[in-house]
């Protein structure tokens, strides 16, 4: 009994960690680095250093705020002028004012019968209801992918086919023409939709590259 009280009353005895052992290589190399620059840190090299550092940050700042604050006033004059009429330069310099699609909105809402309909891009769509005061066939909030493809059909087919279409549906049509951003330019995307629903558009070509 008692060689069993002495057993339990001993202590087992863990070896302790070494303080050498607690160092490990990546510690030390870490230590190695971290030593010497904070000796540059404080000294008058590191001082210089910081001082060209922030002035070079300064400058960069500087230069790019201004920068920054040029591109946002000409794109802020930009954008505030109305999209429908727009500052244009003629080849000898001179400053014009294109007014076309005002008036062009103007001759629909004048010249056109009020329940008239009038199939464009969908891109014109607000405007024709907002301004013309007619029905228009897309606009913005046209989600329907059959619908916006069928207009780009009846827009960038054969033109006796897309009349079949077209006098079915509308009683006007609206083509933008003159460069820049006109329906001509953006007849490839229009074309592109169309085929997305009616592979005859572009035959053997999906994207309609050619």
């Amino acid at each position: 009994m008692e060689q069993d009280s002495n057993k339990k009353n001993k202590k087992i005895k863990i070896p302790s960690r070494t303080k050498s052992s607690d160092k490990s290589p990546l510690l030390e190399d870490l230590k190695g680095i971290i030593d010497p620059a904070k000796k540059i840190y404080s000294s008058e090299q590191g001082q210089l250093l910081r001082k060209v550092l922030a002035a070079g940050a300064l400058f960069m700042l500087y230069t790019s705020g201004h920068a920054f604050f040029n591109y946002s006033h000409k794109m802020a004059e930009a954008l505030s002028n109305p999209s429908i009429m727009f500052k244009a330069q003629l080849r000898t310099g001179e400053t014009i004012i294109i007014d076309d699609y005002r008036e062009a909105y103007h001759w629909l809402r004048d010249e056109t019968p009020e329940d008239s309909r009038v199939m464009s891009w969908w891109d014109y769509g607000y405007q024709i209801t907002g301004i013309a005061n007619r029905t228009t066939i897309a606009d913005g909030n046209t989600w329907n992918h059959e619908h916006i493809a069928l207009l780009g059909k009846c827009l960038t087919g054969p033109e006796k086919e897309s009349h079949r279409i077209i006098r079915h549906l509308a009683d006007y049509v609206l083509i933008w023409a003159g460069g820049g951003g006109d329906d001509l330019a953006k007849s490839p995307h229009m074309a592109r939709i169309a085929n997305s629903v009616y592979s005859d558009i572009c035959p053997g070509d999906p994207t309609c590259r050619r």
